[in-house]
């Protein structure tokens, strides 16, 4: 009897049991191999079978060819992004998507790259869309097309259309109400004011969330901290303290996004 068949019938005798069936008998090296005269019960010769058969067959195996060895992605000189850079991609991505395409254009224009434990989902989150997929692979440099190689599920989805530059370098446009237009280039303390009181008398509602979201995420960056502590400010009595409560976040994390996407010179 071969190893092979040696062992399948030891697999018929565990499954039904070495009180209902005695292990088989071995032959030849195996015999001298386990000397069933030293142990009388069935099962306890079943395991010195299985252990022996076990160790002669691991014994058997042939190495595998030797594995090319997996070439590195070519190098990229870009700092990576500092860790609270990458902790604020996603908190983005699950509260507030409306500034991950801020995040990644600050992120190029300052000249950061995606920390390499981003890039997997940044890859995964764009692939069916051609303009933010073109700005990741970007953003992620030669690593993103190394890995692409080696995982092909994190392609893009074909058939779609090549994007421009100017779509890939260019923020996309919010609708923002003409009246509120205004304020994206008010200076800091008007902007703050006028926001946090519409909200704080009502004027502002959770009916205009949407609107407001869109204008904090596109106003001039040295408006947000004032407006995150005119925000603040807004006591719990108040009606608009919940969507105050929120937008307060929004403007907090871009705030917080722009400064840690800062020029690594500066730093």
């Amino acid at each position: 009897m071969s190893m092979a068949a040696h062992w399948r019938e030891l697999v018929t005798t565990a499954m039904l049991g070495t009180d209902r069936r005695d292990p088989p008998q071995p032959e030849g090296p195996l015999a001298d191999l386990v000397d069933d005269t030293l142990r009388a019960a069935p099962s306890e010769r079943m395991l010195a079978q299985v252990a022996a058969c076990t160790a002669v067959q691991r014994a058997g195996v042939q190495p595998a060819p030797p594995v090319a060895r997996l070439q590195a992605p070519a190098a990229d000189d870009r700092p990576v992004i500092v860790p609270a850079a990458a902790n604020r991609w996603r908190h983005i991505t699950v509260s507030w998507p409306v500034l991950e395409d801020e995040w990644m254009l600050t992120l190029v224009a300052n000249g950061w790259r995606v920390a390499p434990e981003l890039v997997p989902a940044v890859l995964q989150r764009h692939r069916a869309d051609p303009v933010r997929r073109a700005r990741a692979e970007i953003a992620c440099g030669p690593l993103a097309d190394w890995l692409v190689q080696l995982v092909p599920e994190l392609a893009p989805r074909q058939g779609r259309a090549v994007p421009s530059h100017e779509s890939i370098s260019e923020l996309p446009d919010l609708p923002i109400p003409l009246e509120l237009e205004p304020l994206l280039s008010a200076s800091p303390v008007q902007s703050a004011a006028a926001i946090a009181a519409g909200v704080d008398d009502g004027r502002f509602a959770t009916a205009h969330r949407a609107v407001l979201v869109n204008l904090i995420a596109r106003v001039r960056p040295d408006a947000l901290a004032p407006i995150t502590d005119a925000f603040h400010l807004i006591g719990s009595s108040s009606p608009g303290y919940g969507l105050a409560s929120v937008l307060a976040d929004l403007s907090h994390t871009r705030h917080r996004m722009l400064d840690e996407l800062g020029s690594p010179r500066a730093r």
